[in-house]
């Protein structure tokens, strides 16, 4: 695996891997945004789930339920 991602990555490997971490856990704590939220607000909350790769079944427990009220 470590082979894979250094091929990948090269050396920046390491870097990328902690962002995504960070990125997760920074999202895990932030609350979906609501009909009132502003676009700014928004935009980084996908930004951070992108860059966190929160898709499918990895979502934020609050974005899962909105889903399903919808």
């Amino acid at each position: 695996m470590e082979d894979l991602l250094t091929e990948i990555f090269g050396s920046w490997g390491g870097v990328v891997l902690s962002l995504m971490g960070v990125c997760a856990a920074v999202a895990a704590l932030l609350p979906a945004p609501s009909e009132d939220s502003g676009v700014v607000y928004r935009v980084l909350y996908r930004a951070l789930n992108l860059l966190a790769v929160n898709v499918g079944r990895a979502k934020n427990a609050d974005e899962a339920t909105e889903e399903k009220k919808v």
